[in-house]
């Protein structure tokens, strides 16, 4: 098992390769490729104050102010060969991590060019998937929700990822909170500016 090396190499705060597969739903010869990266998130998130203040209360430690995401993209099934010798890889369980950096360094991308993980959160379900779902408290196993600006409404919150490159890279995360404090916080969205990828 290489799980600790995998870790590791997310510690770096680089986006790396988690694991590869054959696209079944394509008949284009692709592979999807799932890349993972530790991103910060902001600490006024009201997540991240309650996660505070259950450390105080049962004497643990809070969540922090990072999270794990992943993202998904399609390649060339050759070209993901090429590359990694395989287009059936799991990085998680065996071998030494990619970052996502030399996988498209090896691709032809100019030297030095860096990507990470762009998150993106809104009210707004992806158009062209079929099976994503509000992103849900892992504790609780409750939905998430904030209060849309737009409608005054309280609506479920949808993440979005794509890799892009660091320089470009800006994360927008909605300020949630507890079904009964709606009327107290506002859900607008808000960003944290580029250099957030590690180099």
């Amino acid at each position: 098992m290489n799980q600790k090396a995998y870790e590791n190499a997310l510690d770096t705060g680089k986006c790396a390769i988690r694991r590869t597969w054959v696209n079944t739903n394509s008949g284009k010869n692709q592979v999807t490729v799932q890349f993972q990266q530790m991103v910060e998130r902001p600490a006024t998130d009201a997540a991240s104050a309650t996660s505070a203040l259950i450390a105080l209360e049962q004497g643990t430690d809070a969540l922090g102010t990072h999270t794990y995401v992943t993202a998904l993209r399609s390649f060339n099934a050759d070209k993901i060969k090429e590359v990694l010798k395989s287009d059936t890889v799991d990085f998680y369980k065996s071998g030494t991590p990619v970052f996502a950096n030399d996988l498209y360094a090896a691709l032809g991308a100019p030297d030095g060019m860096e990507f990470g993980i762009q998150v993106t959160e809104n009210f707004e379900k992806n158009p062209y998937s079929k099976t994503q779902t509000p992103k849900v408290n892992p504790s609780t196993g409750e939905v998430v929700v904030a209060t849309n600006p737009v409608t005054g409404t309280q609506m479920p919150v949808y993440r979005h990822t794509d890799v892009v490159p660091a320089e470009l890279c800006k994360h927008t995360f909605v300020a949630t909170e507890r079904a009964q404090t709606a009327s107290t916080v506002t859900g607008a969205p808000f960003s944290i500016g580029t250099g957030e990828i590690a180099s």
